[in-house]
């Protein structure tokens, strides 16, 4: 269920990190709002450093309940090698909740299909209000800051010892940092100061330190008219002098 685009190359490879597969999930700081051309950091780096393709399952809006899921379905029911795959995870908002549902209880979106029959509805995303009402509004208020960062916590926790134990080389990273959220823009958060003291190191180890797209974006003018996302011009050049260089210095084979 992997998606993937048939975009031209449009930049001469840099670097090669040395493997074919570039496997991806997140929300709208991932996810390629084009069909045919390149707009987002996944295929600017398939170029740049050399990947064959891009295996993607993001989604515009998506929770990390999404992310997760999504990545370990596709895996699942199809497996690449974990040998020749470079997996690139952007973990967006601890404030989005996320349902596996039937697909007639969604308006039309940009989908992420488990099936035929079975999709994912979302609270984020184009239209404010993701793509699906049901449930989830009563569901959200049943939440709190600290349910949702031990929520959070145990999705990304599975994740990283799923990918550790299929044997696949990946990195995780921040969409957007907590400290550095445009007010009014997102209700997402650091979720470390919620969780017991023995697991807040745990959790911060299992991501990268690389300074994440959105800041990136803030601190060189590369952020869309609605002051969060990163323009096309900022996901180039966030691509090219901070993830492709660490790639190259930490994962190249």
């Amino acid at each position: 269920m992997f998606k993937t685009r048939k975009i031209k190359k449009q930049f001469d490879t840099i670097n090669r990190v040395g493997y074919s597969n570039l496997i991806v999930s997140g929300c709208s700081f991932t996810f390629n709002n084009h069909e045919t051309s390149a707009a987002s950091w996944p295929y600017y780096l398939r170029d740049i450093g050399g990947f064959d393709k891009v295996q993607d399952c993001s989604m515009p809006g998506a929770g990390n309940n999404h992310i997760a899921n999504s990545l370990q379905w596709c895996l699942e029911t199809d497996p690449i090698d974990p040998a020749d795959s470079l997996v690139i995870v952007m973990w967006s908002g601890v404030d989005r909740d996320d349902l596996i549902c039937p697909k007639e209880h969604l308006i039309p979106y940009p989908e992420f299909k488990f099936t035929d029959t079975v999709s994912t509805g979302i609270t984020g995303g184009l239209l404010g209000s993701g793509n699906t009402t049901t449930y989830l509004t009563d569901l959200a208020q049943q939440k709190t800051s600290a349910s949702r960062s031990i929520e959070n916590f145990l999705l990304i926790n599975g994740i990283y010892h799923y990918l550790h134990a299929k044997k696949y080389q990946f990195l995780f990273l921040d969409f957007c940092k907590g400290s550095s959220v445009v007010s009014g823009r997102t209700k997402h958060f650091d979720i470390t100061p919620y969780l017991p003291k023995n697991i807040q190191q745990t959790y911060k180890r299992m991501f990268t330190n690389l300074t994440d797209l959105h800041e990136w974006a803030i601190r060189h003018d590369f952020l869309e008219e609605d002051d969060l996302h990163c323009n096309i011009h900022g996901h180039l050049d966030w691509t090219r002098k901070v993830l492709h260089p660490y790639l190259v210095d930490n994962y190249s084979i």
